[in-house]
């Protein structure tokens, strides 16, 4: 791959792992499973900035499928549920696919791919986003910014102050406070967006970012995997303890009855890190198994899977491995392979 490794330290360590044999590293560490997590595909989003998000172009994920194929045994999603659930064993070397964020660039470029090598996947949703009847905050903020001129802004500066002072948000630069609005501020948005003339509705008219009913529909008759992901993908740190279980629970149930599913799966948006055993303990009765993205190690939470993020580094997937594989490794000598977690709620704000 001819993508820049973003951090100069990797980028030696990289370099070491080339001299290592991919074999030999994965027999040392002796893993029943790995998931892997992706998200979408490079270059081809309607927004700019998600777009500088390091992705795999299409060759690159398939590539990455066929490595996998090669090195790795593919597991269904039951076998996965019996492996941490009722204690069943793995095929040494197992391997289970996931996609976050229901994006519509799952059915047109990844779908194809894997029904191409015969894989399955698990894909997990935001129920406010499917049908795009809803824009994500953080897009929304993004289409504000590549939509309004610097010249707009100075002569609606009165306006959008006033608004944002009644959001109880300061402001002097309005581009730099628009990136630095929170979900909990998000309803704001709504109102720049009008205050712009910016007709969200439009966009969404115009541009499919989500997958539609019809399309999970027919990837569920495929054999795939479909699961919550929250309601409308919030930063979990800066939600209340009863909106984590709610958006947790609600999208877990919202994605289950609408598609009579028989499982209940979720992931949690963006990381996991913090969650507590509380929240974990409050939605273990209507989940059988949950995924964060920590990468290789154990979790203390037994139902809950870590997954690896291979499409954002930057390099192959045998370099990406490795260096899971080699942090794994560390981890053990430090006794840190399994993670750890607060008993209760925290918040980091």
């Amino acid at each position: 791959m001819k993508k820049k490794v973003k951090n100069f330290s990797k980028a030696w360590v990289y370099k070491f792992l080339k001299l290592i044999s991919f074999k030999k590293i994965r027999e040392k560490a002796k893993r029943e499973l790995l998931v892997i997590n992706y998200h979408s595909i490079l270059g081809i989003d309607t927004d700019p900035r998600i777009n500088k998000n390091i992705y795999r172009s299409e060759d690159e994920l398939e590539r990455d499928i066929i490595f996998l194929k090669k090195h790795y045994d593919f597991v269904s999603l039951l076998e996965l549920i019996k492996y941490k659930l009722q204690g069943e064993n793995l095929p040494l070397n197992s391997v289970f696919l996931t996609f976050d964020d229901g994006l519509a660039a799952v059915y047109h470029k990844i779908r194809p791919i894997l029904l191409k090598h015969q894989i399955s996947a698990a894909f997990f949703l935001n129920p406010l986003f499917v049908d795009n009847k809803v824009l994500h905050y953080q897009r929304k903020k993004n289409l504000i910014a590549q939509s309004v001129s610097a010249i707009e802004v100075d002569a609606k500066q009165s306006m959008w102050k006033a608004l944002l002072t009644e959001h109880e948000i300061e402001a002097d630069d309005f581009f730099v406070t628009l990136n630095s609005i929170a979900y909990n501020k998000s309803p704001i948005l709504d109102e720049l967006a009008t205050l712009f003339n910016i007709d969200v509705k439009q966009y969404l008219a115009e541009n499919q970012i989500y997958l539609s009913s019809q399309q999970i529909e027919k990837m569920i008759s495929e054999g795939f995997w479909f699961g919550g992901h929250s309601m409308d993908h919030p930063k979990y740190d800066e939600i209340s303890f009863s909106e984590q279980i709610n958006q947790t629970l609600d999208s877990i149930d919202w994605v289950k009855k609408r598609f009579g599913l028989s499982y209940a799966i979720f992931a949690f948006p963006l990381r996991d890190h913090n969650m507590s055993i509380q929240l974990f303990e409050a939605i273990a009765s209507k989940c059988e198994i949950t995924f964060g993205v920590m990468g290789m190690g154990n979790d203390i939470i037994n139902s809950h899977i870590q997954r690896i993020d291979v499409e954002s580094s930057g390099v192959s997937i045998n370099l990406a491995l490795k260096f899971e594989y080699l942090k794994y490794f560390v981890q053990g000598l430090m006794g840190r392979k399994t993670y750890e977690r607060p008993k209760k709620y925290k918040t980091l704000l």
